[in-house]
């Protein structure tokens, strides 16, 4: 007996100390343990994406040299944001550095793949940004890792494992998405142009012209005269929007615009839902968005948006059958808007999103490739 504690106790009391000590060291090494398996598959991750890369540009391009050096170079690329001290002129900023960025891009692939198709580009174009992504984020996750283990904090790696479930969701659908670009196949973001294409089907072209990396034709419906703006496929293309809009309405004294793009859903809420509703539904920084917005409060023009719901991770990764299906809802949508316009108005539609996989006139969507299983809601 010691203080009135039976042996029993006193072990007791010893282990339960011992345990206060241990048990912060052993959740670390666990969670240290854990973190470190995400890491090495972000990075078979980055590891396959080049491969990919370096395939795709040998065998489409005919490089003179080897392009692995170059790709591998150009994996630590970076665009540095305009100062936003002063807000006044930010959105022309940002629409500067991104033109500069995009130029990068396709010089880069002039490099690594000179005798490519246009087409062949596009995609290669769209693969290296989104292995540029996915290398980005395994560098941040490999940083906090390795900043907790130095400090020992505790903390960053607590927020680390709860954050990593959300984090690999969406790395894993663009490593998928990095594929789909690679082998010209669509992903769930091309829904715009592909309701845009159907709205050509049984078009002749006489009465198209290319804008900026954009598909831009002219069509007649019931009275109402059309304008159709979407990304050039079947490369992988957004174009540039906000540019060939502000354009168009300049030039064709556009009444009404429709925007067409896909959107995401919450959770719980059903894959290929169509909706409806008033503004400009474009993603990215902003800088389309708010060119399309300036013109429309300066004409004072109607805008209708149709987007069709989908997680983020069906957006970046291939197409599935519930948003192919959903398209042709958007597509009736879209045919009810304009109908129920006045007669003689200039309409523009704008399918908005990527064309990778997609042709400019969709004249059986039967023939747009999807993965058999949708991503799970």
């Amino acid at each position: 007996m010691l203080f009135g504690l039976s042996g029993f106790e006193i072990i007791g009391i010893l282990v339960f100390i011992l345990l206060i000590f241990l048990l912060p060291y052993v959740l670390r090494i666990r969670l240290i343990s854990g973190i470190s398996k995400t890491v090495m598959e972000l990075d078979n991750m980055v590891t396959e994406s080049k491969e990919i890369l370096i395939k795709l540009s040998k065998e489409k391009g005919k490089p003179v040299l080897d392009p692995t050096e170059t790709i591998e170079g150009f994996m630590e690329f970076f665009v540095v944001p305009p100062v936003a001290l002063d807000p006044n002129g930010i959105v022309k900023k940002f629409e500067k550095i991104l033109d500069l960025s995009e130029d990068r891009f396709k010089q880069m692939v002039k490099e690594v793949a000179p005798l490519a198709e246009e087409e062949t580009k596009a995609n290669i174009v769209m693969t290296l940004k989104a292995t540029l992504g996915i290398n980005e984020v395994a560098k941040q996750v490999k940083h906090n890792l390795e900043l907790a283990r130095k400090t020992g904090n505790f903390q960053i790696l607590l927020m680390l494992q709860m954050s990593l479930p959300l984090i690999m969701r969406i790395v894993r659908a663009q490593f998928e998405g990095t594929k789909a670009f690679s082998e010209g196949k669509p992903i769930g973001d091309g829904l715009g142009p592909i309701v845009a294409g159907m709205l050509l089907k049984d078009y002749k072209t006489e009465y198209t012209s290319l804008m900026e990396d954009m598909y831009v034709t002219k069509k007649k419906m019931d009275e109402h005269n059309l304008i159709i703006a979407r990304a050039r496929g079947p490369g992988a293309r957004v174009g540039k929007v906000g540019k060939v809009v502000k354009s168009l309405i300049e030039k064709e004294n556009i009444d009404k615009i429709i925007t067409v793009d896909a959107a995401v859903k919450l959770e719980g809420e059903e894959t290929g839902k169509v909706a409806r509703g008033i503004g400009v539904v474009i993603g990215g920084l902003g800088v389309d968005k708010w060119t399309i917005e300036e013109e429309i409060v300066k004409k004072d023009i109607d805008i209708d948006a149709i987007i069709v719901k989908m997680s983020p991770e069906e957006a970046i990764s291939p197409m599935n059958e519930k948003i192919v299906n959903a398209a042709e809802e958007a597509l009736e949508m879209v045919k009810r808007l304009i109908l129920n316009s006045e007669e003689n108005t200039n309409i523009l539609v704008v399918g908005v999103g990527n064309s990778c996989g997609i042709p400019n006139i969709v004249q059986d969507i039967s023939q747009i490739e999807t993965k058999k299983e949708a991503l799970k809601n």
